[in-house]
């Protein structure tokens, strides 16, 4: 059955590129190469926005990945942050930055993007996104004047310009509401026209931009949650780009001459997060047995087809930290493990699970996207230790719900590990953290958080950052894994795509163009 769905898909998918081929035939351009240029861009992913609203959850990085939002700086490839709708930032004294905003920037609407409508961007991101809480909590904005903005800090040398890099920080149109396409008012360089929540979004190029104008006219942004079937949107040349191609697909595509694969380390891990106030996990032990007992690179190699590497620790992802890559649990020991859970009082039965107090050692994974590979890797690893593991796979909105509800036990993630290290530890790690949801509160990691916040020298702020990162992965309320590989699928028709560690969020640039066959 699965096969024959498969092969309807892709008779659909061949049906609807001829389509576009037709459309492009009569409707070409050039890019002033004479080189034609189809006039429209199909990218695929496994999500879109459910929502037009930039202060919703995710929604800022689909409009940011698509061109339609901007934010007041941006990072390169290459890691370095300049600036976006800003001009230029200045740091005046430990404690204060100074923003000056280009003049001519202007939302859709046509109405001036000056130091007004920044701020009162950023105080409703405050108030009604939890996820920009870390970026923005500690800074105070005031206007100085029309197109100058004064950012108060809490700590001393905090890289304003990095925490205002954060795709949810877009800047847009507080005035306007964002519940339709009619209404909603962005900055981007394309203009949402359709929107279908979570099927498809369509975009046309805002002729009123304020910088360099995009050379691809229109673009359709599709939602397709099927891994197969959007392995074979690309196959079949349907969409130019397709995000988040699984690492069991990659074989599909070689020695395909007409796409080639972008798989550029991103900077995030492979995390398990653990609900702590489950009775068999609030026991640390429990937690660092389920580590130790697990294999790395054997995952690796199941889960990502070789196309990572294995880390320990959270924030060893990022490059800056890549030294702590073998933190704690520095191999893979099934003895260390059985070890911690008979201390704990988890007793073997004879059917080889474990037991205390007449309740079985159980664990309810939950997976969603292309994770469950891994999850099924990590139920067999953890089956070596008496531990019954099951996976449960499905939306990402089914952890959301059982989050809220507190029915979970746990989940898999992969946060960006990029940016300020205490913003970036706070949210993961703090009391009322964005991202800690399984409650970790931990007494001796608050107190390194507090003195990250009030150290300015950088070498300082490192070893601490590297303290707090060791002391966490030894409570181990998350369990790192490996940085997630990033697959995206090009057409060779498409010019001018960059390879990007944050690709999510980079996709579309004013410099594509399309070309035939």
């Amino acid at each position: 059955m699965k096969k024959l769905l498969s092969i309807i898909v892709l008779s659909a998918l061949i049906t609807v590129m001829g389509c576009n081929d037709n459309k492009a035939a009569t409707a070409t351009s050039t890019n002033g190469t004479n080189q034609p240029t189809k006039q429209e861009l199909v990218v695929a992913g496994q999500e879109i926005a459910a929502s037009l609203d930039p202060v919703k959850p995710l929604t800022s990085s689909y409009l940011r990945n698509i061109g339609a939002g901007e934010a007041l700086f941006k990072v390169t490839a290459k890691g370095e942050v300049e600036p976006s709708l800003a001009e230029s930032a200045a740091e005046i004294d430990p404690t204060t930055w100074e923003i000056k905003l280009k003049p001519k920037a202007r939302f859709w609407s046509g109405k001036a993007i000056d130091a007004s409508a920044v701020i009162a961007s950023l105080e409703r991101s405050r108030s009604l996104d939890l996820q920009t809480k870390p970026f923005l909590d500690e800074l105070t904005f005031t206007k100085t004047d029309d197109y100058t903005i004064r950012v108060k800090t809490k700590r001393s040398h905090l890289q304003v310009p990095l925490n205002l890099s954060y795709y949810q920080t877009i800047i847009h149109n507080a005035d306007a509401k964002h519940d339709a396409v009619d209404t909603m008012d962005l900055s981007g360089m394309y203009k949402v026209v359709e929107f279908i929540p979570k099927q498809k979004m369509v975009l046309e190029a805002n002729g009123n931009y304020w910088g360099k104008s995009p050379i691809i006219p229109k673009i359709v942004y599709e939602e397709i949650s099927d891994e197969q079937t959007r392995v074979l949107s690309a196959l079949s040349g349907h969409s130019q780009v397709v995000l988040n191609i699984p690492t069991t697909s990659m074989t599909q595509f070689k020695g395909n001459k007409e796409i080639k694969l972008s798989a550029t380390p991103a900077a995030n891990t492979q995390t398990i997060y653990m609900n702590l106030s489950k009775p068999q996990l609030k026991d640390v032990r429990v937690r660092q047995a389920l580590s130790w007992a697990l294999d790395r690179n054997e995952l690796v190699v199941l889960a990502a087809e070789g196309q990572s590497v294995p880390i320990t620790t959270w924030l060893s992802s990022n490059p800056a930290f890549e030294k702590a890559r073998n933190t704690v649990y520095t191999k893979f020991d099934l003895d260390k493990a059985a070890q911690l859970l008979e201390e704990a009082g988890w007793k073997k039965g004879p059917d080889g699970i474990r037991s205390k107090d007449g309740n079985l050692l159980t664990l309810r994974l939950m997976t969603w996207g292309g994770d469950k590979a891994l999850g099924e890797a990590l139920q067999n690893q953890w089956t070596r230790i008496g531990v019954k593991a099951e996976v449960q796979h499905g939306d990402y909105s089914l952890i959301q719900t059982a989050r809220k509800s507190g029915d979970w036990d746990a989940s898999i993630e992969a946060w960006n590990t990029f940016g300020d290290e205490l913003t970036l530890l706070t949210g993961q790690y703090a009391p009322g953290g964005s991202a800690n949801f399984g409650g970790y509160n931990d007494e001796e990691t608050n107190t390194w958080l507090a003195q990250l916040g009030e150290a300015s020298d950088t070498a300082a702020r490192h070893e601490l950052a590297l303290k707090i990162n060791e002391r966490v992965a030894q409570q181990a309320p998350v369990i790192s894994l490996f940085p997630r590989p990033q697959i995206t699928a090009v057409s060779q028709t498409l010019h001018g795509f960059e390879d990007h560690f944050r690709q999510f969020e980079n996709v579309v640039n004013a410099n594509l163009s399309l070309s035939s066959k």
